[in-house]
């Protein structure tokens, strides 16, 4: 009894170490958007906020600023659901063909959709680059939205296909002599029982097309988005601390606010749990 206590105590400490470890940064972007930028420069530490000041918020939203936050977040939120919605669209019809049928190469396929997260991304986007280029797509959503959609679509097929798997084949065969066709049994056998799956994997698509940073900084140079954004508010003279820090907390606000209410379904469906 006391040993299950041990370890229930050590885990708890270890998870409140852990929460502390990562919120921290944030709770330090957070303090610093708030208050004003003498007490920012200041050489004293403060871990609690001395004088409030919401200015460096009402500055990103004014009128002419230097930075074009309000595009920057559209294109961004274009951008990111396009892709999640696009990548979903594909990853279904792929997991089920990856994971149920017998496809020529097959292993062959998911070990290059592997080898996307393996590999650094500089070695697909340099060679993309200059083909988006010669296309015309530099610089444009699109342009965006087919590698944002790509990056994301091995996690999303890998994640979809446990859920095909865990249909009994004898359904599939039920369906088979009753007449069904291929499109139908994927219809309307297999995508309701991948809807949390598919959910899940929207909200995954979704986060990590908001908080890309490397592709829109080579694919844009007119374009807003506004993880490339933030590099601007930096001049030649000066930072501007307090709003590089409101900013940041404006960028990372959908990010948190998602995980935040959908976290347990996407926990449930990363581990396995739906089974």
């Amino acid at each position: 009894m006391r040993t299950r206590r041990r370890k229930q105590v050590g885990l708890y400490v270890a998870a409140v170490i852990i929460v502390v470890l990562m919120g921290f940064p944030l709770y330090g972007v957070i303090l610093t958007s708030i208050q004003p930028e003498s007490v920012i420069r200041s050489p004293q530490l403060n871990l609690l906020p001395t004088d409030l000041d919401f200015s460096h918020y009402t500055a990103l939203f004014a009128p002419g600023h230097v930075v074009s936050l309000i595009p920057a977040i559209a294109n961004s939120m274009f951008v990111a659901l396009t892709a999640a919605f696009l990548g979903a669209a594909l990853a279904g019809p792929a997991a089920y063909a990856l994971f149920r049928t017998r496809v020529p190469g097959g292993r062959l396929i998911m070990g290059a959709l592997a080898a996307v997260y393996v590999f650094p991304t500089l070695l697909f986007i340099i060679p993309l680059y200059i083909m988006w280029v010669n296309l015309g797509l530099f610089d444009s959503r699109i342009g965006l939205i087919i590698p944002y959609a790509a990056f994301v679509l091995p996690i999303m097929i890998f994640i979809l296909g446990t859920f095909v798997r865990s249909v009994p084949m004898e359904v599939e065969e039920a369906a088979r002599l009753d007449g069904a066709s291929t499109v139908q049994i994927l219809i309307r056998i297999y995508t309701p029982l991948m809807r949390p799956g598919i959910f899940a994997v929207l909200i995954l698509g979704f986060i990590l097309s908001w908080v890309e940073f490397t592709t829109p900084l080579l694919f844009t140079s007119q374009l807003d988005i506004i993880t490339v954004s933030l590099s601007l508010f930096r001049s030649s003279f000066d930072i501007q601390i307090g709003q590089l820090a409101a900013a940041a907390v404006v960028t990372a606000l959908p990010v948190v606010l998602v995980t935040a209410v959908f976290q347990r379904r996407i926990v449930e469906v990363l581990t396995g749990a739906h089974r």
